[in-house]
């Protein structure tokens, strides 16, 4: 059986009541988790486990609607990256069998509206906003803990848009998951700044700290938003931040049907036209990286992410 992974847990309740002594307390705890294991579970964040649920509840909503009317509101653009995607249509280097819904900040034609869900576009407004501002919370920790000033993130941020992503995992036999080249999620690092991932109960998540192979459960935390680096920020802290690779596999059950699961990740990435150039921050140090386009740097690993997904000119 797989252990579970060795994952901190961190109140943030004083880094958003708390004076600057309490902040930059938090700070440290979450830039200790970011530079080791990569990953920290973290409370008292803020958003409330009933608007949690409730998104939980709207995504199961959405999904349960008939095929037909899903692909309505099909991706069409890497670059806009927003709409439904069917199961098996996001592979790289395998296939995934989920379904998605990606929701941005600025645009969103394909969303349901009032008439076709009610009341989906508002609360999914909404929480998106309560994500935006935990997610730029935690890279004001990290500007912190790095003693960047605690405005670093927000010169890189004036026209971000994170991307809300609901999932859901159908119901599936055991056996095709778990042939080769198959997975609910294949092996993976995220690729922008950070994530903030809200998991349900059923679990599966599984994180490769140290790039050994060595797979542990990061098991549902129920109040928690569980929060990881992607690889930008590792880039940009060149490697002081540690961006590991994860995947989604069958939970433990005893029977051949793996049971339907649900996650909703909120993907955090700078500005499209931010320049990202590793922070050298001791004498001699070596940056370790090129500097990459932050937008171009996203459309690219958007479209090798999904079969033949064109990027609108």
């Amino acid at each position: 059986m797989t252990d579970a992974a060795d994952i901190a847990i961190v109140s943030f309740d004083k880094f958003i009541n708390g004076d600057d002594a309490d902040k930059r307390a938090v700070a440290k705890q979450l830039y200790n988790a970011f530079s080791t294991v990569g990953w920290v579970y973290v409370k008292d964040h803020g958003i409330p486990q009933e608007r949690v649920d409730e998104i939980f509840g709207l995504a199961k909503s959405f999904f349960d609607l008939p095929l037909q009317q899903k692909i309505t509101w099909r991706l069409q653009d890497a670059e806009l990256n927003q709409g439904y995607t069917g199961d098996g249509d996001e592979a790289n280097g395998g296939v995934d069998h989920k379904e998605c819904y990606e929701h941005r900040r600025f645009r969103n034609p394909s969303c349901p509206t009032d008439s076709e869900l009610p009341g989906f576009r508002e609360t999914i407004d909404e929480f998106y906003g309560q994500c935006y501002v935990l997610g730029l919370n935690v890279l004001k920790c990290l500007a912190i803990a790095m003693d960047l000033g605690e405005d670093f993130f927000t010169g890189i941020t004036k026209q971000a848009d994170p991307q809300l992503r609901l999932i859901h995992y159908p119901a599936i036999e055991k056996k095709i998951v778990e042939q080769e080249g198959h997975a609910r999620i294949i092996p993976h690092t995220d690729f922008g700044l950070c994530t903030l991932l809200f998991q349900d109960s059923v679990g599966g998540l599984e994180v490769d700290p140290f790039h050994t192979g060595d797979f542990k459960a990061a098991l549902p935390v129920r109040g928690t938003v569980l929060i990881n680096i992607a690889d930008l920020l590792q880039r940009l802290t060149n490697d002081r931040c540690r961006s590991t690779i994860h995947r989604v596999v069958s939970p433990k059950t005893s029977g051949d049907i793996l049971p339907s699961r649900y996650s909703i990740p909120f993907f955090i990435h700078p500005d499209p036209d931010v320049l990202i150039d590793p922070v050298i921050k001791e004498e001699g140090e070596v940056k370790k990286y090129e500097p990459v386009n932050a937008g171009e740097w996203r459309t690219w690993n958007t479209q090798k992410n999904y079969k033949s997904l064109p990027v609108a000119t």
